[in-house]
């Protein structure tokens, strides 16, 4: 048998369609790796970022306690009654015409007892 004078007839094709059909389900599979690594960074990002908000926001309600603390005590009346007798603050009476009435003033009874609310059911 003389190989070298026959012709070639048995030939291996390459088979496109089976080639690109793995090569696309390659890069889809490579593609939704990348998309969900993208995915879980962005999560982390964020979740960093809700983090430092929340932390900023305890802060800021720690402070704003201390700040209550401090202007409920500032503002006590052993505190005020300090000032007073150290001289930093002055008290003065509230003038007659600044003081606004709902209704006129009443005067005392002839016993000098000024009664300026009284419920007739209870008083016996």
């Amino acid at each position: 048998m003389n190989l070298q004078n026959t012709p070639r007839t048995e030939a291996n094709p390459i088979l496109i369609a089976p080639l690109f059909r793995w090569l696309m389900l390659a890069v889809i599979v490579g593609a939704t790796g990348l998309m969900y690594v993208y995915i879980k960074n962005q999560q982390h990002m964020l979740g960093e970022k809700t983090r430092g908000v929340e932390r900023q926001i305890r802060e800021e309600q720690s402070l704003n306690e201390v700040l209550y603390a401090r202007i409920s005590n500032l503002t006590s009346r052993s505190e005020l009654l300090r000032k007073l007798q150290a001289g930093r603050i002055s008290l003065q009476p509230i003038a007659d015409h600044c003081i606004a009435r709902l209704i006129p003033p009443t005067s005392a009874e002839a016993d000098g007892v000024l009664r300026t609310a009284a419920n007739e059911r209870f008083r016996q």
